[in-house]
């Protein structure tokens, strides 16, 4: 059995290894034919704060909404629902990348499949800004 002291060390070499996993994956997506779609700032400021430097379009607070989603996104060679992994969040990704799909867009599944497996657990994309306080400098 570990000590408290072993297992707080394990902890934090694992939220470590959690931290560098997101910030290669979201560094890798920064180029200029690549947007990710979020729901609000705070889910914007997690990706940023993991070294995300893309474009992403928010879907509230954003005042641009669902309505003219396909036309935003249109242009772009690769776009990232990145919506949270609740209930809400599945279905309301679900159906945003079924009416794009069915819109011409082609939507990359891999890279939400790829965080969702990274950061076990997290449900909201704004709790990923957690492990930016791991990142090694």
């Amino acid at each position: 059995m570990k000590s408290r002291k072993q297992l707080g060390k394990w902890q934090v070499e694992n939220k470590r290894k959690v931290a560098f996993l997101l910030y290669k994956l979201f560094s890798e997506l920064d180029d200029k034919d690549t947007i990710v779609v979020v729901e609000g700032k705070r889910d914007s400021m997690a990706l940023k704060s993991l070294g995300f430097k893309g474009k992403i379009f928010q879907l509230c607070g954003s005042g641009k909404g669902t309505g003219n989603l396909a036309s935003e996104l249109f242009f772009y060679k690769r776009v990232i629902i990145m919506l949270d992994f609740d209930k809400k969040g599945e279905s309301l990704a679900k159906s945003i990348t079924e009416k794009l799909s069915y819109g011409g867009i082609t939507i990359d599944l891999n890279t939400r499949k790829k965080i969702r497996e990274i950061a076990k657990g997290i449900n909201h994309i704004e709790d990923l800004r957690k492990f930016s306080q791991y990142l090694i400098e």
